[in-house]
């Protein structure tokens, strides 16, 4: 499952919150926000203020940061086209089998 989070304050500083599987992805730097995943199959509980996103819903999402803050082309480091975002994402969900 896909999930949009920010991380938590902790004894040692900022860090994902525990019920993230793997995360980091798709920063926002307006609301610092962020994309990670969690297997469905858990024995623990997501809070029910999580954002959970649809690959529709990601790739709305991360279309919109493209446009306020450009993705650069890792190769080219120049910035991706809305096909090259969107390409991407779909990538990322099919890595992650969401």
């Amino acid at each position: 499952m896909i999930l949009e989070y920010k991380l938590d304050a902790g004894p040692q500083g900022m860090h994902c919150p525990y019920w993230v599987d793997n995360g980091g992805y798709y920063l926002d730097p307006d609301n610092f926000t962020m994309v990670g995943v969690s297997p469905t199959n858990r024995e623990y509980k997501i809070p029910d203020s999580v954002t959970k996103l649809t690959k529709d819903q990601l790739t709305t999402r991360v279309l919109d940061i493209h446009r306020r803050y450009p993705l650069l082309d890792g190769t080219t480091n120049e910035a991706m086209t809305t096909q090259q975002v969107t390409d991407n994402v779909a990538a990322w969900c099919t890595a992650f089998d969401s």
